[in-house]
């Protein structure tokens, strides 16, 4: 009996090691600042490490719309770039080369003969490779270097079809359309399928994605809005419904360790004296964070840092503690409005789980961010929304089945704002029974998520 068990649970083994698939991890964003970059690339990261080996990683550093270093014109051949490689200190002449063409180009830097990437990917893969001895920071794009089975896509916000197209979307796609052609199985999870609020919806985009996604093993959606968006054109694709990997975190933001004061866990940018004297989260507050669309709806700082002040003030009327989060680089202009409202700041490099568990313990959230928003709602922290730029806002709000689904605008007017007041003081006298039931909502998301696992097969 004893041999008889031995061989089973050896047979179970070599089975088991036998389905674990090699895979490259396209998307991994923990290198950006963003709180929801680091938050849901982890967690995604997590799932598909369950039942598979990450053998390869593309971060997000370099899939961005802007690298800020490559060195790239259409004109010059693979020697030339490797004699370029070659020169001594070449990284420092690379980007003043980089910032002399943006400046000769302006706004039509990327997509044109500067840019290795376009609509014909099978273009782009040979642009990439033959410039890749003058740019060797892109070596992580090179597929060919990988022993590998199977090609994960963390979709996240990256295909928005906008017009112009998003850069991060043309090279995700770049990079499926290169995994397919060497005979590999392609996955993309986590995704959100959305139009851009700000410009026309982008065909041409569209269509290389329908070609793509039907090649899929699957395309795995996280909320209802981008379940109907994928129906409606890529409706020849094997679709799936999972909420956002991120959900999975239930576990890490329940789990019994409360963050009490600022002493333990604030980044460099965080460690002031107030920090250690005054933070204190063992009262009742409020977080503030800004919107994914602020930079899409104006370039006047000086009118966000304005409307923000006033948001603020306005909430300090509800006698709790504010709290000013920088869940993104976005975001950046909270500095000033924390500094001209004397408000408490929760910086960039606040390490995540702390981050996560302080909107989790929060009365409320007043935010147009879509992760940050899941963060709080694991610990029941009920949200008023403003926008973003996609409907990432109103489709989460439907994902925790909230009755009064609203979107306030990016920048609020002085009377949207006292609505948004009035919001959430009503959310906070909700109390625990409203608490629990999001809470309870996030429970069952988080269950959902964790079968993300299962698609890799």
């Amino acid at each position: 009996k004893q041999k008889k068990k031995g061989s089973m649970l050896f047979l179970l083994l070599i089975t088991s090691y036998k389905n674990m698939m090699k895979v490259v991890y396209v998307g991994d964003n923990r290198n950006r600042g963003n709180f929801g970059c680091r938050a849901t690339s982890t967690a995604l990261s997590q799932l598909i490490s369950e039942k598979n080996e990450i053998v390869g990683v593309v971060s997000g550093k370099y899939t961005n719309f802007d690298n800020g270093e490559l060195f790239f014109h259409k004109i010059y051949t693979k020697k030339f770039y490797e004699k370029l490689g070659k020169i001594k200190n070449w990284d420092s002449l690379k980007t003043g080369f980089y910032l002399f063409a943006r400046m000769i180009k302006r706004h039509k830097y990327f997509f044109s003969n500067f840019d290795f990437i376009g609509y014909d990917l099978d273009k782009s893969i040979d642009n990439l490779l033959r410039c890749l001895p003058a740019n060797p920071n892109l070596k992580e794009f090179d597929l060919t270097q990988y022993d590998f089975d199977a090609l994960v896509v963390n979709g996240e916000g990256s295909f928005i079809f906008a017009t112009p197209p998003w850069r991060e979307c043309l090279v995700e796609m770049m990079l499926m359309h290169w995994a397919l052609k060497m005979g590999k199985k392609v996955y993309y999870l986590n995704g959100m399928l959305s139009d851009d609020p700000y410009t026309a919806t982008n065909m041409k985009t569209i269509e290389i994605a329908k070609e793509l996604f039907a090649k899929c093993e699957v395309v795995q959606i996280r909320e209802y809005e981008s379940l109907d968006y994928a129906k409606k054109y890529f409706s020849n694709s094997h679709i799936e419904l999972r909420p956002d990997a991120l959900f999975t975190w239930y576990k890490y933001i329940n789990d019994g360790f409360n963050i009490n004061n600022g002493r333990y866990f604030m980044g460099p940018s965080g460690a002031t004296d107030s920090t250690f004297n005054s933070y204190d989260f063992t009262k009742e507050y409020i977080c503030v964070a800004g919107s994914s669309s602020l930079s899409l709806e104006t370039k006047d700082k000086d009118k966000i840092v304005m409307t923000y002040c006033n948001l603020v003030n306005k909430l300090k009327t509800l006698k709790k503690e504010i709290y000013v989060v920088e869940v993104c680089e976005g975001d950046y202009f909270l500095r000033e409005v924390a500094e001209k409202t004397n408000t408490k700041l929760i910086p960039i490099d606040t390490p995540i789980i702390a981050a996560g568990k302080i909107l989790a313990n929060a009365r409320a959230f007043v935010s147009g961010r879509y992760h940050p928003a899941i963060l709080a709602s694991l610990g029941g922290t009920p949200c008023v929304f403003m926008a973003s730029n996609s409907h990432k806002t109103k489709s989460l709000q439907e994902l925790l089945k909230y009755e009064n689904v609203v979107e306030y605008p990016v920048l609020p007017s002085d009377e949207e704002i006292m609505s948004i007041v009035q919001d959430t003081s009503i959310v906070i006298q909700g109390g625990d029974e409203s608490r629990d039931k999001i809470r309870n909502r996030a429970k069952e998301l988080c269950d959902n998520a964790q079968t993300i696992s299962e698609l890799i097969k």
